[in-house]
């Protein structure tokens, strides 16, 4: 299964950059590929959100949906999550916020696994770019968001 493994430095606490990235649903004003992002249950720190992006590969323009069982952990300042169910074979991760200093320093850590019959090695470093970009894009977002610079 196919890992991204990313990494950014925030100028705040870490329980500030945890707070703001529990705030799932301002994702996709800061994310352009990310079209919605709904909290369907909150229970304590277990949450159940339903994501829509737009995958775009090439020419080839898709919607893809699913559903994830977020665990925010407040005192370990983690989140695990995994799909529920969806538009992908396998996704899960987790972020983790730590302390170094005066900064933080946010790591998140996906396995996926994107199942499209007929298409080769091409398409799929393409989904591995894309996956890649996302990543980044969130981390920097959050990193906005974070430092109150401008989203």
């Amino acid at each position: 299964m196919p890992t991204v493994r990313k990494e950014i430095t925030v100028a705040a606490a870490p329980e500030a950059v945890f707070a703001i990235a529990q705030d799932v649903e301002r994702f996709p004003e800061v994310m352009h590929d990310l079209k919605k992002v709904e909290v369907l249950e909150r229970d304590g720190g277990r949450t159940i959100t339903r994501w829509t992006s737009i995958a775009e590969v090439g020419p080839l323009t898709k919607e893809i949906a699913w559903e994830e069982e977020d665990v925010w952990d407040a005192t370990a300042l983690t989140c695990k999550f995994k799909m529920t169910k969806g538009d992908m074979k396998a996704y899960e991760g987790v972020w983790t916020f730590t302390r170094d200093g005066a900064v933080t320093n946010v790591v998140l850590d996906i396995d996926y696994e994107i199942e499209i019959p007929l298409l080769g090695a091409l398409v799929h470093k393409i989904i591995r770019q894309k996956m890649d970009e996302n990543c980044d894009s969130l981390l920097k977002a959050l990193k906005r968001l974070a430092e109150n610079k401008e989203a």
